[in-house]
Parts: C-alpha cells; sequence; structure tokens
C-alpha cells in the first residue's frame, strides 16, 4: 500500500514539565503525549499550561 503520510498540525498544551520529559495534551480528543526534552524545540523556559504545537502523522508498518 503506497499512501502519501502528511502531518496534521494539532494544537495542545503541557500537562507537566519533569528533567527529561514533557506531558501534553492535544485537543480535539486526540490524547497524551510523552515526549523527551530533547524533542521540544523553544528557546522559552517550559512550564503547565503552556500552549504548544506538535506535528503528527499516521504510523506505516513496513
Amino acid at each position: 500500500m503506497d499512501y502519501e503520510l502528511t502531518p496534521k498540525l494539532l494544537p495542545g498544551k503541557i500537562l507537566e514539565v519533569t528533567e527529561r520529559e514533557v506531558k501534553v495534551t492535544l485537543k480535539g480528543r486526540m490524547g497524551i503525549i510523552i515526549v523527551p526534552l530533547r524533542c521540544v524545540l523553544t528557546d522559552q523556559p517550559l512550564h503547565v499550561g503552556l500552549k504548544i504545537q506538535v506535528y503528527l502523522s499516521y504510523i506505516q508498518v513496513i
């Protein structure tokens, strides 16, 4: 199956920040994700309640 995978921009909000990771809730009942701090692109300090945007795409099994 060949599909063109195009990422979608989803809004969200930070729920928790630790020294290693960030927990984010995504709007539209898309759920909660936890990502390493190294995957967050920002120049400002992270804090709970900060609005974010994340690009998501489908998972392709190869």
